[in-house]
Formats: C-alpha cells, structure tokens, sequence
C-alpha cells in the first residue's frame, strides 16, 4: 500500500515523492533565505539610523523645551524621575520579585549609581571587585545571546552575512546612546516594545483566531494530537533526525498537550535560575530602578514583570505550538539557534510575515543591547574611574568617560558575537549555560539590600565557591553522562540543570553559613552616604523619598510580588497538572487566556508611558510652536535662575557675615563717647548769647 505523502494531507510543499517513498525537507531554512540581502541591510541600517536621529530628537526637545539638564547625572540616571509606564516598557523582560530590590535601593541607597557602588560602600573593596567581575560576566553573556540570536536570525532570514549582522545590529544602538544616555535608552526602549506587541498581537491572532493554515484553537488541539500520534511513522525519509515527529520523549503519554514534561520541567528550572541571575546580576536592571521615581518603582517592576509574561506565554508558546501544528521541518539546530518563529512567521504569513518577525527581532535586540551600553558604561565609571583612578573626578569628566566606554563596549559586541559564532556556540547553549556561571551570585546580590546579618567574607566565598561548583559539576556530570565533552554534550539538559542547581544553591548556603556565624548587623550608614558627582537640582518632591511611603511601597510589592510570583511559577502549572492531557476545551481556554493576556498587557503597555507623560509632551508640542526667539530668551533666563539657586546658600553665608560686621561695629561705636556733642555745646551756648 503506498504511503500517504504528505502524512496528514496538509504541510504539502515540505514533503516530496521520490521513487514511491514520501521524503521530507532536511530542514525549514535550508541555507536557502526568504528575503533578499536588500531588505536585511535596510533594516538593520534604515532602522538603526531612524531610531538613532529620532531618538536623540526627543532628547534634544526634552532639553530644550522642558529644561532638561544634560549632566552626567542626568545621562546615567536619567534624573531619577522615570514614571512607571516606561519604567514597566523598558523592564518587560523582568522578574517580578526584582521589585523587591528596587525600592529597597530607594529606601537605603538613594543616590547610588550601580549595585557595585552600594557593595563597595557596604562589604568593601575584596567584595566590590569579585561582585564587579562577576557583573561584567552576566553583560557579556547577555550581549552574546542578543547578537547570537539576532545574527542568526537575520543571516537565515536574509542571507546578510552573519558576521556583518554582528557588528552592523549595534551601530545604530552606540549612536543614540551617545546622544542621550539613559534617558534615550527608556525611550527607544518604549518605541521598541510599542512595534513588538503590536507584532506580538498579530501573531498570536494568527495562530488562535485568523489564519486560513491555522486559526482557531480547535484546529490547533486537533494537529498537535495528529503530529505526536503513537501511529506515524518517523523513519529516514519521511522524518529525519532532530526533527519534531511522534510522541515526545519525556510527556506524559508522548503529548505536546500536556503540562506532565520531564523535559519542560528541567528546562523550567534552568529558566528560572538563568533568568534570576541575568537580572539580579545584570547591573541594567539595577540602573533602571534607580532611574525610577520612588513612587513607581515598585509598581513599575509589577506591571513590567506581568506584560513581559505575555512574551513567552502568548507569543513563543503560539508560535512554537505553530510550527508543530504546521508540521515544519525545523531541525534541533535551527530550534537552538532561535529559528522557530521565524520559521512559523513565514508559514503563516510569508515574505510579510518574515519582515515582521525581523523587524520585532531587531527591536528587541537594540532595546536590550542599549541597556547592556548603559549598564558597562556605569560600572567602568563609577566603579573603575571614579573610584580607584580619579575620585575627585568633575561631571564633566564622568560624562566623557561614559561616551568612551559605551563606543568600546559597542564594536565589542559585535567582535565578541563573531568570535561566538566561528567558536559554533548557539543561543539556546549560551542561554542554559549563564546559569552554571553567574547563578552563585544571585543570592549574594540579593542580600545585599534584603539581610543586615549579610557579612562580606560569605558574600566573597558564596560567589566565588559557588561558581566553581557549578561550572565543575556540570563538566563532571558531563563527562558521566555522555562519555566526552564538546557544545552538544555540555549543552544536554540534564549536565546543565545539575550545574545551574549547584551554583545557585551553593552560593546562597555559603553565604547563610558564612553570616550566621559572623553576622554583619549592618544599618545602611554608608549606603545612605553614597553622593552624586554634580549638584543637581531635582524635581521630586521631598515626599518621594519620606521613609513611610516607601515603606508601604515595600509592603505593597512584597504582597503582590511574592503572591503573583506564586501563582504565575508555582500556582498555575501545578493546578494544570491535574488535567493531564488537555481536552479540547481546556486548551481552548487556555488559548483565549493567551490572547487575552498578550492584548491587554500591549495595549497597557502602548498607553500608559503617553499617559503618564501627556504634561510634558503637551509643553514640548507646545514649546515647537511657540516663537524660537522667546524661547531662547526664556532659556537664557532659566540658566540664570538656576546659577541664582545655586548661588543662593554662598549670597546667604556672606550677607550673614556682612551683618554681623555691621552689628559689631554699631556696638563698638555705642562704648565711645560721643565727642562731636561735646565740641558742639560751646558753639551753641555762644550762638545763643
């Protein structure tokens, strides 16, 4: 009897009839690009130059149509007046629980600049450069996954050079970063995650609602079912190696409609310890809470955390079921080096749906690379230049030093992710592996704001100790498990979760140990005493930072946080389990909560930063059409004020001194007696005779 070709009657063009048996495509991509090297050049140059002038626009209407003051302090801290709708755009990638951290920074370490900074005036300078290596390790891991990612995706997609993607995806980042320094980051950042949820929303519509190969959770049920069939057959030709065909290894009965995965379950928790370490260690995430206004930090991180859920919730579960139910001949190759939505956005939409997915790739990238710029340039300032080379260092100099090491940082980037990929590390390895390497010291970071008994001794020796476990372990396991160690044995799930498990649980038990026995007992003094470089005039109010609103900020994060947390990491998968294998109408409902979710959170996300900032957007729109002269005057002007508010406590000092010269010479004048009477009495007494 012949064999049907293609198994299940659709995914047709990716299966080929050859002599009477059914072949099926070697691969999705196949070396062979949808687009051409034109459009993959124009976005990478067109939007990168677009968002560089554009950007640096804005920040140049901020200054000088609100009054903006382009200081040091202002370029890293981005005045410390972020609101919470951009706070939430930039952050969307975030843990909730970093909340937590954020408005501690707020409550003891106010004016700090980097997590180093608040280490160095805590532990000291042992701790200060363990804990700054281990920060410079965690921007470079993140910077090689974007551009591993992001290389990769452009190269398959377009046929661009995978090298020149390396260095090209940065350019256009280094430029507006130069410009406007943190600020301009929030707001490339914002106009990236307005064009990726929007992108988000579309192809989550497509896969579960509007889509002629696909579109509605029913059909979607009904091929996954089909595609892991006990029955098909997946022999050479009609399958290959590495390709999604049959039950799946590790589900509960071979099913992809199934929480019960021993593989999804070892993936979850090198998710969670990767994802805790690329965030509490990743000095970006401390440089936005401490660019954020005391009164949003905590809802920001909340609001940023539940919005960024919707991105592997909604998007990448829909486009990876997708590509399942469209039987895609993906390869393991292509799935780690982040193809599959690309590969799902073709199927579904074509060359459209290519450009799209690109586009929103390269947002996402350029976002998260600005942060990684701004993170560098903050710990080679402030914890390098500012305190072990010039300590006496002027605003001037900091801001110098800032654009130095953001454009070194950035042709670093694209050097570093050339090495990468001739070395033929990939993302998904990059990315299982980041926890082995830094998760010893996430709870040490943690600790650091959270526990007073918190001593440096087991800071040190946790960080430290802890890495080298994990690293070796998940070498040893290795070499156990598999016989000899190269990139596809060290990449296998099982070496890794061990790793990721021993780093970050070592560390943290090192330094318990460690502070229990020695405990610290610290009162946040020298945190608290941490200064700015320039004086610099800022407009919260002093309520901002008054200790009881913070600390029911605390309280608030700690409840909601904590009890989001919960629900999302334990709560939900755990309540799902019981389903087993999905019916029917609880994936359905479980698609309608993905749509639901992925809508609201990027139409929250879209409006509330315009929102928040309509004031100030109403004063740039109207400052643009107001006379440039008058503008100039009024500039002028306030350039004056502000040099009579500085001046206002040296003009107090000498009119203080001055008055009390004068008091006592009125009262040196009142002991002499008064001889020009005495003279005058005889002329008198004379006058009247």
């Amino acid at each position: 009897m012949d064999m049907q070709c293609p198994p299940f009657g659709y995914a047709g063009k990716y299966y080929t009839n050859e002599g009477g048996s059914c072949v099926r495509q070697a691969s999705f991509f196949g070396g062979k690009p949808v687009l051409n090297q034109g459009v993959g050049y124009s976005v990478i140059l067109g939007f990168g130059a677009f968002f560089a002038v554009f950007t640096s626009f804005l920040v140049w209407l901020e200054k000088r149509y609100v009054g903006s003051r382009h200081t040091s302090e202002w370029f890293n801290t981005a005045g410390r007046s972020v609101k919470t709708g951009l706070i939430a755009s930039v952050i969307v990638s975030q843990i909730i629980l970093f909340g937590i951290i954020a408005i501690e920074i707020k409550r003891k370490a106010p004016y700090a600049h980097t997590v180093c900074e608040i280490v160095k005036a805590r532990w000291g300078t042992p701790a200060h450069i363990v804990f700054l290596i281990f920060c410079f390790i965690t921007n470079i891991i993140v910077t090689a996954m974007l551009l591993l990612g992001g290389s990769a995706v452009v190269n398959a997609l377009t046929g661009v050079n995978i090298y020149a993607a390396s260095f090209l995806i940065p350019l256009g980042v280094i430029v507006y970063t130069l410009a406007g320094g943190l600020k301009a980051t929030f707001l490339a950042s914002y106009i990236h995650s307005v064009i990726v949820h929007v992108v988000l929303v579309i192809f989550v519509f497509l896969v579960y609602a509007a889509n002629s190969e696909l579109g509605s959770p029913s059909l979607v049920y009904d091929r996954l079912k089909e595609i892991a069939a006990r029955s098909r057959i997946c022999t050479e030709p009609i399958s290959h190696l590495g390709q999604s065909c049959g039950p799946v290894d590790g589900n509960f009965k071979g099913s992809y409609l199934t929480m019960l995965s021993s593989g999804g379950f070892i993936f979850g928790i090198i998710n969670i310890v990767g994802n805790f370490g690329t965030v509490f260690v990743d000095n970006g995430y401390w440089v936005s809470a401490i660019a954020a206004r005391p009164s949003s930090t905590h809802k920001g991180y909340l609001l940023g955390g539940l919005v960024w859920f919707a991105v592997p919730f909604s998007l990448a579960t829909a486009l990876g079921l997708g590509a399942l139910a469209l039987d895609l001949p993906i390869t393991a190759s292509e799935a780690s080096h982040g193809l599959v939505p690309p590969a799902t956005a073709i199927a579904l939409m074509g060359s459209a749906g290519s450009i799209l997915l690109l586009t929103m790739l390269f947002m996402a990238v350029t976002s998260a690379g600005s942060a990684e710029l701004i993170a560098v340039s903050s710990l080679c300032t402030y914890d390098i230049y500012r305190i072990y080379i010039n300590p006496e260092a002027t605003g001037k100099q900091i801001l110098k030093v800032s654009k130095m090491v953001i454009l070194g940082f950035g042709c670093f980037m694209g050097i570093l992710a050339v090495i990468l990929n001739k070395a033929g590390i990939s993302l998904g390895w990059m990315y299982e592996a980041m926890g082995c390497i830094i998760g010893s010291a996430v709870m040490p970071i943690a600790f650091l704001l959270l526990w007073r008994k918190a001593n440096a001794l087991g800071a040190i020796l946790g960080s430290t100790i802890g890495c080298i476990l994990g690293v070796v372990s998940w070498l040893v396991v290795t070499k156990i498990m598999y016989g000899k160690l190269n990139l596809d044995t060290t990449g296998r799930d099982g070496p890794m979760l061990v790793g990721n498990l021993v780093s970050i649980l070592s560390g943290g038990a090192i330094h318990i140990v460690c502070s229990l026995l020695n405990p610290q007992n610290y009162e946040w003094d020298t945190t608290k005493k941490i200064t700015t470089v320039e004086k610099d005039v800022s407009e919260l109010p002093y309520e901002e930072f008054a200790e009881e609103k913070l600390k029911a900020a605390k309280t608030w994060i700690l409840k909601w946080g904590l009890g989001l947390t919960a629900v999302i990491v334990i709560l939900w998968p755990v309540l799902s389990l019981p389903a087993r294998v999905f019916s029917k109408g609880y994936f359905t409902l479980w698609a309608v909560i993905a749509i639901v979710w992925g809508t609201i959170g990027s139409a929250v996300i879209i409006a509330m930063p315009l929102m928040e900032s309509w004031d100030t957007i109403s004063s740039v729109l109207a400052g643009m059409f107001t006379n440039d002269i008058l503008n100039e005057k009024l500039e002028d002007m306030d350039v004056k004020l502000q040099s009579i508010i500085l001046a206002v406590p040296d003009a107090e000092r000498l009119y203080l001194i001055e008055k009390e010269k004068a008091k006592k010479k009125d009262l040196s004048d009142e002991t002499q007696p008064d001889h020009s009477s005495i003279l005058a009495e005889p002329e008198a007494e004379r006058f009247v005779a």
